[in-house]
C-alpha cells in the first residue's frame, strides 16, 4: 500500500529495487513507491535479497532489463563497486557505492550518503561550514558521514574502539574522546552499536557527554529505534536528531538519479514516520 491505495502493476511499470543481505529491515520500498505514486509515475520500487554470490548475477540482471536503478544497502557497498563501469567521484572517495544507475546497459555507481547527511542537517536549519564535529566508528558510514561534513566545509575528528578499521583516516583512540568532545559542535554515532538493545547500552556508557558544550548536537545514523545514546543526550538537555533525515535524503538523491525530476521529500518523510509509529 501507498498512501492508503494500492500500488498496481502493469505492464508498462518501470521497476527499481533495493539489494542488501538480508533485506526484510530495509524501509526503501515505502520511500520510493510513496515517492512514484505522488509525481504520478508508474513504477514501483522492489526488495530484493541477495546473498554476496550471487551479487553479480543480480545486478548485471537488472541492468539487462531496463530497471530504473537500484540501491544498494549492506553488505554490498563495498563489493558493487567492481561492478559498475564508472563510480561517481563521491563513491570512489567513500570506497562504497550505495546507489547504482543504469544508462544504456552500463552500471554506474553513486554514493548518495555523504550528501543526504548533510542534506539531513541543513533540512534542520544547520550549516555544516565552519563545524567541528566528531565522528564515532570507523567503518564504511563514518566514512560517509566524513566525506559530507569535509565537503561541506566542517572539521570532523574520528574516534574509535577499534582505530585499526578506518585505515581511509587519522584515527584517534576512544581515551581521547572526551577532548575532542569539549570542542565539539556536533557528535555524530556511525557505529552499528545501536542497531540492536544489546549493543546500545555499553556505547552509550562508554560516551563521556558531559564534556559536550551545552548547545552540542547529537546525532545517531539510526532510524527505526531511539538509542541510548540519544535518550540521555535529551536527558541532558542536548540537542539530538535520529536518521531519519538521512535516510530520506539519500533516498531522494537516488529518486532524482533514477527520474530526473525532483522527490518529494515531505512524502517520503511522512511515509517513513508512518511506517515507524
Amino acid at each position: 500500500m501507498t498512501a492508503g491505495h494500492p500500488i498496481i502493476v502493469r505492464a508498462t511499470t518501470r521497476f527499481g529495487a533495493v539489494v542488501g543481505w538480508p533485506i526484510d529491515h530495509s524501509r526503501s520500498p515505502i520511500l520510493h513507491n510513496a515517492a512514484f505514486a505522488a509525481c504520478g509515475l508508474d513504477a514501483v520500487l522492489i526488495a530484493l535479497s541477495v546473498a554476496p554470490a550471487d551479487l553479480p548475477t543480480v545486478v548485471r540482471g537488472l541492468a539487462a532489463s531496463a530497471c530504473l536503478g537500484a540501491s544498494v544497502t549492506v553488505p554490498h557497498k563495498e563489493a558493487v563497486g567492481a561492478l559498475c563501469a564508472h563510480v561517481t567521484g563521491a563513491a570512489a572517495l567513500i570506497g562504497a557505492v550505495n546507489c547504482l544507475a543504469f544508462e544504456n546497459g552500463s552500471i554506474v555507481g553513486h554514493n548518495t550518503d555523504g550528501d543526504g547527511f548533510i542534506d539531513s542537517l541543513r533540512a534542520e536549519g544547520i550549516d555544516p561550514a565552519g563545524r567541528r564535529a566528531v565522528i564515532l566508528g570507523g567503518g564504511g558510514a563514518a566514512r560517509a558521514v566524513h566525506a559530507g561534513l569535509t565537503a561541506a566545509g566542517a572539521s570532523a575528528d574520528v574516534v574509535a574502539r577499534r582505530p585499526e578499521s578506518a585505515r581511509w583516516t587519522k584515527v584517534s583512540q576512544w581515551s581521547e574522546l572526551a577532548s575532542h568532545l569539549a570542542s565539539a559542535d556536533l557528535l555524530v554515532d556511525a557505529t552499528s552499536a545501536g542497531l540492536t538493545a544489546a549493543g546500545d547500552t555499553g556505547l552509550a556508557d562508554a560516551i563521556p557527554l558531559a564534556a559536550l558544550r551545552p548547545d552540542a548536537l547529537v546525532m545517531s545514523l539510526v532510524y527505526h529505534r531511539v538509542t541510548e545514546l540519544l535518550r540521555r543526550a535529551a536527558a541532558r538537555g542536548l540537542a539530538v536528531l535520529d536518521g531519519r533525515g538521512m535516510l530520506v535524503h539519500q533516498g531522494s538523491r537516488a529518486f532524482r538519479l533514477w527520474t530526473g525530476i525532483d522527490a518529494p521529500v515531505a512524502v517520503m518523510r511522512a511515509a517513513l514516520d508512518d511506517s515507524l509509529a
